[in-house]
């Protein structure tokens, strides 16, 4: 156990259940040992130099288990034990490291897969949890691993390679679009592209590249909806943004420099049970949610549909022009605040302009079809007229 009293995640969550048989032992860091060193040698008589046409059949068969006659003491083995018992399956070292070298000698990124080879005896360990114990097992087992693998990196199959070569390889399995959604799209039938996060789990260097390719200099949309007859309603629904920004990396949220906020109506919104129990309430969440993007430099305030409901248009705008007047309040002088009114005016009925129309002389400049909203809507109709 750790001193806090949480359980490593190392351990697998059945271990005090696990067979006395199914447990590592000293005899099983014998084998491990012999695998290791045979490894070794398997590795010491690669060709790196054949451009990736290297036969790693060698190295693989190294990892198999040892003949009977091999099952004996080797000097060193209770030091090695304690050394890697403290992993989930230390008896899969050989086998996680030959996946890995073979993966950076192929060109590809070695990836952490979290698997259960056998439910018997807990979870896989991964390669970033070994890693750190190379250089003590190779002194004990004096074998050389952690050089070999470094010297591979070195040589560099992928991380060498140019920046936008990289980049165009993020932009395959993340594809991005110009906008990130919190919670809701800016339209219903709006269909986000899939993504695949496994690359993130490679190492820190291309985590941290992904990230901020994945962030970096997208607009991030969120649906501001209040009304001022109910204030904890209100504050409860757009404490869901909050919360989501908050539960951010904080290096993540210094990516984002523009913000696009869609002012629409409370009662045509769904509010839900707290997502995220761990963020603390806040009673100022628009507020407290600048706060957390301190790069932003740029808000886009946009308008969501009015729909023709007999008897309640004139209140809905009514609603929209409160939350207009609220919000501006919120947003710090130090932003560029840009107005896009493609839909703030419905044509179905006569509604007064005039107050808008003061609120944005007052604060920022119209932008017209600069939202996410509008560009979206445009791609639609774009889309729609070129069918045949």
């Amino acid at each position: 156990m750790t001193p806090s009293g949480a359980r490593s995640s190392s351990i697998p969550r059945h271990y005090h259940r696990l067979a006395r048989l199914e447990r590592f032992t000293v005899t099983d860091a014998v084998h491990v040992k012999l695998k290791l060193q045979a490894l070794d040698a398997a590795l010491s008589n690669l060709n790196l130099d054949r451009n990736g046409q290297v036969d790693m059949k060698s190295a693989i068969n190294a990892c198999q288990s040892r003949p009977f006659h091999e099952a004996v003491y080797v000097d060193g083995s209770e030091e090695f034990y304690l050394l890697v018992k403290s992993l989930s399956r230390p008896d899969l070292i050989p086998n996680v490291y030959v996946n890995a070298y073979s993966s950076v000698l192929h060109g590809r990124p070695y990836l952490n897969e979290y698997k259960v080879s056998d439910f018997r005896k807990g979870v896989d360990p991964t390669f970033s949890e070994i890693r750190p114990l190379l250089a003590q097992i190779d002194a004990l087992c004096e074998t050389h691993l952690d050089s070999a693998f470094n010297e591979l990196e070195t040589r560099g199959k992928y991380l060498n390679r140019p920046s936008d070569l990289r980049l165009l390889t993020y932009s395959h399995l993340l594809p991005r679009e110009a906008h990130l959604a919190l919670i809701y799209q800016p339209h219903r039938e709006h269909k986000t592209p899939r993504i695949r996060l496994d690359v993130l789990r490679t190492n820190k260097q291309i985590h941290d590249e992904v990230v901020e390719y994945f962030y970096e200099k997208r607009t991030l949309f969120l649906v501001a909806a209040r009304d001022k007859a109910s204030q904890t309603l209100s504050n409860n629904y757009l404490s869901r943004f909050y919360d989501m920004v908050a539960m951010m990396n904080p290096r993540t949220r210094q990516l984002f420099g523009k913000l696009e906020i869609q002012v629409s109506y409370l009662s045509g919104q769904t509010t839900t049970m707290k997502r995220y129990p761990s963020i603390s309430f806040v009673a100022d969440p628009m507020r407290d949610l600048f706060a957390l993007l301190p790069k932003v430099q740029t808000l886009v305030i946009a308008f969501g549909p009015t729909p023709f409901i007999a008897g309640e248009n004139w209140g809905i705008i009514r609603e929209k022009l409160e939350t207009v007047y609220w919000l501006i309040d919120c947003v710090p002088v130090s932003i560029d605040v840009r107005w896009d009114l493609s839909r703030a005016f419905t044509s179905r009925f006569k509604v007064d302009e005039g107050p808008l129309r003061r609120i944005v002389a007052k604060r920022g400049t119209v932008h017209m079809g600069e939202s996410v909203s509008s560009k979206l809507a445009s791609q639609r109709r774009s889309l729609l007229h070129e069918r045949p």
